[in-house]
């Protein structure tokens, strides 16, 4: 119980640090992936829900299924279970049937661990998947990966059918997903 409440306070006083920035703080470098950009293609795992025997299955998503169907928001959040991820995760739960219906699936995703992640889902109640970058590679391909903090910095692509980045969203901005959503929209109308 003791090792489950100290890692808990830790990931708290990471993201709590990693979020803070002094008014004078120099503001993250932009992502490496901008818009305009094809984005990169990754698979990364999450759980099922737990079934009635509480067993879970573990599945896996990769980007380039969604080429020529979906749109693709893609919102990358430092930390499962901390406040401003909360918030974001949730207001992306009460959205998900607009994003729906604007032809936008939306795939969460942190470096933490494939458990956690399917927690904080479950916590949440999010129609969504949030997908695990436990080993980094997928936030370092899209410049978002902070190796000082040893997060991702919270940044949302909004992806295109041909897998092409038409918006890209950080810090701030990203915690409302109503920017993407209005990018979805306008994307919907397109052919």
């Amino acid at each position: 119980m003791r090792t489950v409440s100290l890692a808990f306070a830790l990931c708290v006083l990471t993201t709590t640090v990693a979020g803070a920035q002094a008014p004078s703080a120099t503001p993250p470098p932009p992502p490496s992936v901008r818009t305009g950009d094809v984005a990169p293609d990754f698979t990364a795992n999450y759980l099922t829900a737990a079934d009635a025997n509480g067993r879970r299955d573990r599945k896996t998503v990769k980007l380039s299924e969604f080429r020529g169907q979906k749109n693709v928001v893609l919102a990358f959040f430092p930390a499962a279970f901390s406040p401003g991820c909360t918030t974001e995760m949730t207001k992306y739960r009460e959205n998900t049937g607009e994003f729906n219906s604007n032809n936008t699936v939306i795939l969460g995703m942190s470096v933490d661990s494939v458990w956690a992640n399917v927690a904080f889902a479950e916590k949440l109640g999010a129609p969504f998947n949030i997908l695990s970058d436990a080993r980094r590679d997928i936030s370092k391909a899209y410049g978002v990966f902070d190796e000082q903090s040893v997060i991702a910095r919270r940044t949302t692509f909004v992806i295109d059918r041909q897998g092409v980045v038409q918006k890209v969203f950080m810090a701030q901005e990203a915690l409302d997903p109503a920017h993407a959503l209005v990018t979805c929209a306008l994307l919907k109308e397109v052919k």
